[in-house]
C-alpha cells in the first residue's frame, strides 16, 4: 500500500507519423484524470511528422513508438511494451479520443498557442532535499504545461510517494508557490543565483528548502539501496517436508511485522468462504451493505479489483497525515465516499478503497467486526494466535519490529479504521507460515473452496491474472503460483505458493526495499 501512486507513465516517444497531414504540426497537451485526486500532463509535439510523446509530471526517458498514424483526421498510436494505446480524432486545436493502458480514459489534447509555448521553458523537474529532525528527505517537483496553466505534482523519494497533487501552482522567472492539501503542505520560493527558488516549505513549522533545476549537472540523487534483513526481518521457505526458517537480526519468532496488502488475501478468503457456505454470493451487491453505493459493484468485483472504485477514495485526505495515512479514515467517511461515487470504467484497477470497503461488508454480512471475523475464521483456525488488525483505536503491538523507510529512517506505524482489509493486519513469521500451510491445506481439501479463490477472473498485467485476492503468475517452466506483496510506510512482505502445494515463501521485512525479487529468488522452481 502506497499513501499516491503515479500511474505507469515513464517514458517520452518518438516516431515518423505515417499518413502525416501538416495540421497536426504543433505542440500538444493533455491532463489525464486516472484517479480523483491525481493529475497528469501528457503531451504530443508534432513536427514534419515526427512525434514526441511526454508526461512531463512523471520523467523525461524517451522510447520509440511502436506505431504512430493520421488517417483523414484519426490519430492513433501505441507502446507495445507498455500496453498503451491512444485513439482520437483531429478537430482545429484539439484531438479527442480515448487513452488506454489498463484502464481506458477520455483524454483530450489541446494545441498550445504562443502564450502557452512560452511557459513551456517551467516544464521541468525540480529537487529540493527537506531536513527535518535530522532526517534528509529528498523532494522532487513535477511540472507540466497545460493549455492555459500548469499541473504540478510532488515526489517524496526516500517515502516512494509519488504523483502528490499540487494545489494552486504558480511558477515564473522569479517565484515558485504552491500548496499540497493531501500533506498540508505551502511553500514559497524566489529564485536564487544558481537558477532554482531558495525559500520556505511550511508544514506545521517552516523550514528552509531550496528547489533547484534536475539537469544533467544536478540529477536526481541516488536513494541508498536497501536489502531484505538490513534492519531485522524474516524469511521461511515452505516444502511438503520441510520448512526453513532464517531471522535477520535480533529478530525472533516473537517479532511482529505489518504485512501490509497482503491483508488483502485474508479478505479474499473470507469471501470465498462466505460463498462456499451460501452465506451470500460473488454477485452480492455492495449497496447491501452500504446503501447508496453505486449499484454495479458486486463482491467480485472488489475482490477482483474491477469494481471501477479508484486507489483511494477521494474524501481519504480530508484530515489525512501522511505519516499515519488511514488512522483516522472511519466507517462513516467511506459511507459518505460510497454514496457519492460514480463509476465509468470497470476494466481491472488495483483499489485498497475496493478491499477496505469488502472488509467491511463482510463483516456487515456476518453482524460483527472485521477483527472478530478475522479471529474467528482465520486467526484461530489457522493456528495464528499472534496476529491481529492494526486498528486506530488499539495500542501497538509491543511486538511490532520498528518500521523504516528506504534511506533507514525511522517512521511510524500504521492504523486503520473502515480500510483495514486493505491492509492492517500485523503478524509473526510462524503465524504467516501456519497460514500458508492452512490455506493449502483447505484449499486442497475442499475443491469447490480452491476454485472460488484461485480461478482466474481477469487480466492484471503482462505477468498476471487475478483471481479472487491473489495474483497468479506462470514461472519459466509454465507452472502455476499464487502471490501478493504489501508495503506501508516502513515494512515490506511478500507471500507466494505454488498451486501444487510444492513450494511456498514469506518475506517479512521491517524496511522498504524490494520484496518481490529476493522472494521470487526463493521461490520460483527452476528444476524441470
Amino acid at each position: 500500500m502506497k499513501h499516491f501512486l503515479s500511474l505507469v507513465l515513464l517514458f517520452t516517444f518518438s516516431s515518423p507519423c505515417s499518413g502525416y497531414a501538416n495540421q497536426l504540426d504543433g505542440v500538444w497537451r493533455a491532463v489525464l484524470t486516472p484517479q480523483p485526486q491525481m493529475r497528469l500532463v501528457l503531451g504530443l509535439d508534432i513536427e514534419d511528422g515526427v512525434a514526441t510523446f511526454i508526461s512531463p509530471n512523471q520523467s523525461s526517458k524517451r522510447h520509440a513508438l511502436d506505431s504512430f498514424s493520421y488517417d483523414e483526421g484519426s490519430v492513433s498510436f501505441n507502446v507495445d511494451a507498455f500496453n498503451v494505446t491512444f485513439s482520437g480524432q483531429h478537430t482545429n486545436d484539439q484531438i479527442v479520443g480515448e487513452f488506454t493502458q489498463g484502464q481506458t480514459f477520455p483524454l483530450t489534447f489541446h494545441r498550445l498557442d504562443d502564450d502557452d509555448t512560452g511557459r513551456l521553458a517551467y516544464e521541468k523537474q525540480y529537487l529540493g532535499t527537506l531536513e527535518v529532525s535530522g532526517q534528509k528527505l529528498p523532494l522532487r517537483v513535477n511540472v507540466g504545461v497545460t493549455k492555459g496553466g500548469f499541473v504540478g505534482t510532488l515526489d517524496s523519494l526516500a517515502q516512494q510517494s509519488y504523483g502528490i497533487p499540487l494545489d494552486e501552482l504558480t511558477i515564473d522567472a522569479q517565484t515558485l508557490k504552491f500548496s499540497a492539501e493531501a500533506l498540508s503542505v505551502l511553500y514559497r520560493g524566489e529564485s536564487n543565483d544558481e537558477g532554482g527558488y531558495q525559500g520556505l516549505w511550511v508544514q506545521g513549522m517552516p523550514y528552509p528548502l531550496t528547489f533547484a533545476e534536475i539537469t544533467e549537472d544536478t540529477p536526481r540523487p541516488e536513494l541508498p539501496s536497501s536489502e531484505i534483513g538490513d534492519k531485522g526481518g524474516a524469511v521461511a521457505v515452505l516444502t511438503p517436508d520441510n520448512v526453513e526458517v532464517t531471522y535477520f537480526g535480533t529478530h525472533d519468532a516473537d517479532t511482529a511485522y505489518e504485512i501490509g496488502s497482503v491483508s488483502k488475501t485474508f479478505v479474499a478468503y473470507l469471501l470465498a468462504l462466505a460463498v462456499r457456505n451460501d452465506e451470500l454470493a460473488l454477485s452480492t451487491p455492495l449497496a447491501k451493505y452500504f446503501p447508496g453505493a453505486p449499484s454495479t459493484i458486486t463482491l467480485e468485483s472488489l475482490a477482483t479489483h474491477t469494481s471501477g472504485l479508484p486507489r483511494l477514495p477521494q474524501n481519504l485526505v480530508d484530515g489525512a497525515v501522511q505519516q499515519n495515512p488511514y488512522a483516522h479514515y472511519d466507517e462513516a467517511a467511506l459511507q459518505q465516499a460510497l454514496a457519492q461515487q460514480s463509476v465509468t470504467q470497470t476494466s481491472h484497477a488495483y483499489s485498497n478503497y475496493a478491499v477496505g470497503a469488502l472488509g467491511e461488508a463482510l463483516a456487515k454480512a456476518q453482524g460483527v467486526s472485521l477483527q472478530t471475523l478475522m479471529q474467528q475464521r482465520i486467526f484461530k483456525p489457522f493456528a495464528m494466535p499472534h496476529s491481529q488488525l492494526a486498528l486506530t483505536a488499539s495500542p501497538v503491538n509491543e511486538a511490532l519490529a520498528t518500521p523504516h523507510d528506504i534511506q533507514g529512517n525511522r517512521v511510524q506505524p500504521w492504523r486503520f479504521q473502515a480500510l483495514a482489509g486493505a491492509g492492517a493486519v500485523v503478524a509473526t513469521l510462524p503465524d504467516m507460515v501456519n497460514y500458508v500451510q492452512q490455506l493449502q491445506q483447505r484449499l486442497q481439501q475442499d475443491d469447490a473452496l480452491k476454485q472460488l479463490l484461485l480461478t482466474p477472473r481477469v487480466s492484471a498485467a503482462a505477468c498476471c491474472q487475478q483471481a479472487l485476492g491473489w495474483l497468479l503468475q506462470e514461472d519459466p517452466a509454465g507452472k502455476v503460483f499464487a502471490w501478493h506483496a504489501g508495503q506501508t510506510a516502513g515494512f515490506v512482505s511478500y507471500v507466494g505458493f505454488y498451486l501444487d502445494g510444492s513450494r511456498a515463501v514469506v518475506v517479512l521485512n521491517n524496511q522498504v526495499a524490494d520484496a518481490r525479487s529476493y522472494a521470487e529468488s526463493l521461490l520460483i522452481d527452476t528444476k524441470d
